[in-house]
């Protein structure tokens, strides 16, 4: 089945869509976004990509992360792909956005924090295993050679904005 994203501009004006394989091999810039799920205790988790993850496999990754598919928000991708990645549903909150280019992504990525206690079902697919992390600890992983690219500038809007 084909993926369409969001094909947009660097000010994330909508220029129409684009299939997902065509947006990465051609380094379309397209919207993306991540989650931080955070518990009642502070702790953010933080997940371990796949193996078997197209890109970037075996690193540390936001508690969800997602491609903007044709048709719907930001916020209704976040949410969506929290429930899939994390089996957690709850509200989103949006912190900020900014652009990350490392090949073959090319993105607008929004920022988004959710707060839960509820029990994480992981989809296999996407991580091998997760914990729940302090925030000194998330700040490690953003900084080192393990984490997915787009970490770091995803933590650094939303380290100091999120709330248990």
């Amino acid at each position: 089945m084909t993926e369409l994203l969001y094909k947009v501009d660097k000010r994330d004006r909508i220029l129409g869509s684009i299939e997902r394989d065509n947006a990465h091999e051609k380094g379309v810039l397209h919207r993306s976004g991540v989650v931080f799920l955070v518990r009642s205790d502070g702790k953010i988790l933080v997940p371990w990509r796949n193996e078997k993850k197209k890109t970037f496999p075996n690193c540390y990754e936001c508690s969800a992360s997602f491609h903007v598919t044709f048709g719907e928000t930001y916020k209704q991708a976040a949410e969506r792909e929290l429930e899939e990645e994390t089996g957690v549903t709850a509200p989103v909150r949006y912190l900020g956005k900014f652009t990350h280019f490392d090949y073959p992504e090319n993105e607008i990525v929004a920022v988004f924090y959710a707060k839960s206690d509820d029990k994480i079902t992981l989809d296999p697919s996407e991580a091998d295993y997760a914990s729940f992390y302090s925030i000194r600890r998330v700040d490690q992983i953003a900084n080192s050679d393990k984490a997915a690219p787009w970490f770091k500038g995803s933590w650094k809007i939303a380290r100091d904005r999120i709330r248990p």
